[in-house]
């Protein structure tokens, strides 16, 4: 529909030059009929704008109301604590005369940002809605402002009446002035709270509070007294607290007047009660001053029966702890004494013996409590005496037979001290000694490097044997907790576990401390280890024990060969490069004879800070790594560089080998000379060497004597000896034992292999063959499992064998009784089954005995078909 303009619609016709028809034109009546239906049109039209501005203006009304009421609520979240300023701030200051604004506020900033979005028909109504609007809204934020104010105030009464009630409860009770201070200060500020309703509330419980925590301080210093003050008000009394009394209409004492005046010469309940109170407190025995009255009878009923319970109580305790301080002191104050010098606690006296115990009993019991607290007061001095001093102590202070009972008492006692402080040093030496020498101890917990344990453990050992300790330990239990912890961590891989503890291993240099360190990290990882695999409930017992087994054998690996452990854990590319190293160290070694490491120190000493023996003692503690890396292989290598030294020697003349005519002697005369030659030049060779490892040369030269000798007979008698050996093995069904090792092992040890092994020769085997045998028939091994075993190699020697396997039972290896020479190394399964080449698996065996073990099992007859069996199948024969 097409919108008419209202000043076309409000035209008229003009009839003064148009054509007159008597009773009016067609043309005109319909024009009339036009202009008033454009009149109706606009008039709708109007009344429609009219109406869409006012609900335009409702709208911005109400969102003006909104925002009015999120703006009280911001100035309210903004203003202080207090609400000052509250209604100011929001609504502006009137001048109550003339109604101006005299400052305005945020509603006449709000109100001016509205006014704009007012459609313009409806602004001057909505601008002289302005000021009822303020007048209906003011009311409102004063009552804000009030009740805020009534908050701050309730909240810092609060504070005030906490901090207030907390020191009368924790003063003394009998200082009435103090305690009348305190609560009139209280009641001073309870006055000018503005609020009727809180103040009257706040002074009823200021005088409930303030009684309580007075009845507190007295059950806390007396609490038999207080629970004899508190029995006398019995639960029908009538306290001030039930009464509106307790606000207005008391006297000074804190009682009702209406109370007072109740009957002539009649005493009320709360009177009776005061004056029972007042007597009982009166005629205390230490003149002690009274609560005031007012504290009974201000107190809320619930709380009387509580405090009443809580002096009871306190009464109860104190008596039990009387009783608790003498039997604690009875039983620990000795051991403490004697561990620290003194008895932390209050000590307690004879009449608190005499309390517990009674006159008699008590006097006993002191009497051998003061003897046995002075004795341990002495012990106390033992704990930094050496163990030595403490046994001898011990023997001085033992009474002869005619001493008295009271001295043999005392002799006990001491026994008694000085068995807690050995037992203190049997539990945990390390800890002990850290105990006694805080300030020198190292700390434990803050130990990461390798060089801090090793200074570290060279303390505390060094401690613990100047105080004669009967055992050492190198670590303290919580540090081989840590250190166990971290070695069985799964989360850790493996090479980087055994990388860390060999590094620590490494820095310790006392073979007996690492075997002490293996100890204590088994015993401490042990049941973390038993904890963890308990969680999993697919671990069989089997598993379980498999992984203690490999625990002990890491931890034993470690302790013996710590740099080969370290080595096997190392990156595959960094291994030959270190071996290239050690076997330089090792033939160095040996073409010096024994002079490599004392050059390299002279050397560094030129370019170093560190002194000549600080760098010696590394350069040994390197060629000590690089032999226990290298294992069986050490000793060929620094040989070879011996060889490569005494072929340099020979290629110069400077020898005795063949020397005065000795090379043209036959026979046992001949031989003789040249091996006399061969053991003087072996022992100057051992004397040599041994000066380069400043070891005794006299003692060198003797083992080089017998090296040159026995080489020289070794080498003059080995073709002989090589051709016997193989006409015997290939001679006889038996003798294939032989060629069994030989053939499993490399040419230059199978003459070794056979002599350290036990293993009978060619020549053995037929008279041994003739024993009786004992015991139980071995078990037989069919062929075809026979022939799956493997020979091992030799990894090692049986004099290294010899060492681990003193070194891990702490005692030298066996000799033999009818020789008086070392026994056998026998493996406990045989090397040409695949026994490991480990001291795990050897034993320390005769000869005699050795021998006969492997024949009862067979062992020789059934090595030698075997190798008869690999020949026919080498040959391609069917079996």
């Amino acid at each position: 529909m097409a919108t008419i303009p209202l000043q076309l619609a409000q035209r008229r016709l003009e009839a003064g030059n148009g054509v007159s028809y008597p009773e009016g034109s067609p043309a005109g009546r319909a024009m009339q009929d036009l202009g008033d239906e454009l009149s109706a049109v606009a008039e709708r039209y109007r009344q429609m704008k009219e109406r869409q501005e006012a609900f335009d203006a409702e709208l911005a009304r109400r969102r003006f109301a909104e925002r009015i009421a999120q703006a009280e609520d911001e100035v309210a979240a903004n203003a202080p604590a207090d609400g000052s300023g509250l209604h100011d701030a929001m609504y502006g200051e009137v001048d109550p005369r003339s109604g101006q604004v005299v400052k305005p506020g945020l509603f006449d900033t709000l109100f001016d940002e509205a006014l704009p979005d007012i459609p313009e028909s409806q602004r001057a109504d909505f601008a002289r809605q302005k000021e009822p609007m303020r007048a209906a809204g003011s009311p409102r934020m004063a009552q804000r402002q009030q009740a805020q104010r009534d908050e701050y105030e309730l909240a810092e009464w609060a504070k005030v009446d906490t901090m207030s009630t907390s020191s009368i409860a924790k003063g003394d009770p009998n200082d009435i002035g103090a305690f009348e201070a305190i609560r009139q200060n209280g009641s001073d500020l309870i006055a000018k709270i503005g609020n009727p309703v809180i103040r009257q509330a706040a002074e009823v419980a200021w005088r409930s509070n303030t009684a309580k925590a007075l009845v507190q301080a007295m059950i806390a210093q007396d609490p038999k007294r207080a629970a004899e003050m508190l029995g006398g008000a019995q639960a029908g009394s009538r306290l001030k607290y039930d009464t509106a009394e307790a606000v207005d209409g008391s006297n000074a004492s804190g009682i009702s007047n209406a109370a007072i005046a109740d009957g002539a010469g009649k005493l009320t309940p709360v009177n009776s009660s005061a004056q029972a109170f007042d007597r009982s407190i009166s005629s205390t025995p230490d003149d002690k001053s009274a609560i005031p009255l007012d504290a009974i009878t201000y107190l809320k009923p619930g709380d009387l029966a509580a405090l009443r319970d809580q002096a009871n109580t306190a009464t109860a305790a104190q008596l039990v702890d009387a009783r608790a301080k003498v039997q604690l002191a009875e039983q620990n104050a000795p051991a403490v004494i004697a561990s620290t010098g003194e008895y932390p606690e209050e000590r307690p006296t004879a009449q608190d013996f005499v309390n517990i115990y009674g006159l008699k009993e008590g006097a006993e019991h002191f009497q051998a409590f003061d003897t046995t607290s002075n004795v341990a007061a002495a012990v106390f001095d033992m704990r930094r005496a050496p163990n030595q001093a403490i046994h001898a102590q011990l023997r001085d202070f033992e009474p002869g037979p005619n001493g008295s009972q009271e001295e043999w008492a005392r002799y006990e006692a001491r026994i008694g001290g000085a068995e807690f402080v050995l037992s203190a040093r049997r539990a945990d030496p390390v800890a002990y000694v850290s105990q006694m020498l805080p300030g020198r101890a190292p700390d434990w917990d803050k130990i990461t490097t390798p060089e801090g344990y090793k200074a570290a453990i060279t303390w505390v050992v060094a401690a613990q044997g100047e105080m004669g300790f009967d055992k050492i330990l190198p670590l303290p239990w919580t540090a081989a907790e840590s250190l166990a912890a971290k070695f069985i961590d799964p989360s850790v891989p493996w090479r980087q576990r055994m990388t860390d503890l060999s590094t620590i291993f490494l820095a310790v240099r006392d073979p007996r401390l690492r075997f002490g360190m293996a100890e204590q990290l088994f015993a401490s990882g042990l049941p973390r280890l038993r904890q963890n695999a308990a969680t999993d409930p697919k671990l069989t017992p089997a598993d379980i024990q498999a992984r203690e087994d490999a625990l002990a054998a890491a931890l034993l690996a470690v302790a013996l060969h710590p740099a080969r452990s370290q080595y096997n854990a190392e990156s595959f590319w960094l291994q030959p490069v270190q071996a290239a190293d050690d076997v330089a160290r090792l033939m160095a070694k040996g073409m010096t004879l024994g002079h490599a490491d004392k050059a390299a120190a002279s050397l560094s000493s030129l370019f170093s800070d560190k002194s000549y023996e600080e760098l010696l003692a590394a350069e040994r503690a390197a060629t000590e790594d690089a032999e226990d890396r290298a294992g069986s292989a050490a000793l060929p290598a620094e040989l070879l560089g011996g060889v490569i030294a005494g072929h340099g020697l020979a290629s110069s003349g400077i020898t005795l080998t063949g020397r005065l005519g000795t090379a043209a002697l036959e026979g046992l005369t001949g031989l003789a000379a040249r091996t006399a030659l061969a053991g003087g030049e072996g022992a100057i060779y051992g004397a040599t060497y041994a000066h380069g490892l400043d070891e005794d040369m006299l003692r060198g030269a003797a083992a080089g004597a017998l090296w040159g000798a026995g080489g020289n007979v070794l080498a003059e008698g080995l073709s002989e000896i090589g051709r016997q050996v193989t006409a015997r093995l290939t001679g006889s069904l038996e003798g294939s034992t032989a060629s069994e090792f030989v053939d499993s092992r490399p040419a230059e040890e199978a003459t070794d292999a056979l002599r350290n092994e036990g293993v009978p020769t060619a020549t053995e085997v037929e008279p041994l063959e003739r024993f009786p045998t004992t015991g139980n028939p071995a078990a037989k091994i069919s062929d075809e499992d026979d022939l799956k075993l493997v020979a091992t190699k030799r990894t090692t020697t049986n004099r290294a064998l010899r060492k681990e396997w003193e070194l891990l039972h702490g005692k030298p290896w066996p000799k033999d009784p009818k020789t008086g020479r070392n026994m056998d190394v026998s493996h406990e399964k045989a090397l040409a089954d695949g026994g490991l080449d480990h001291v795990s698996n050897i034993k320390a065996r005769t000869r005699e005995e050795h021998i006969r073990v492997h024949m009862e099992a067979g062992d020789f007859q059934r090595w030698a078909r075997r190798r008869w069996l690999r020949a026919k199948i080498s040959s391609g024969e069917k079996l």
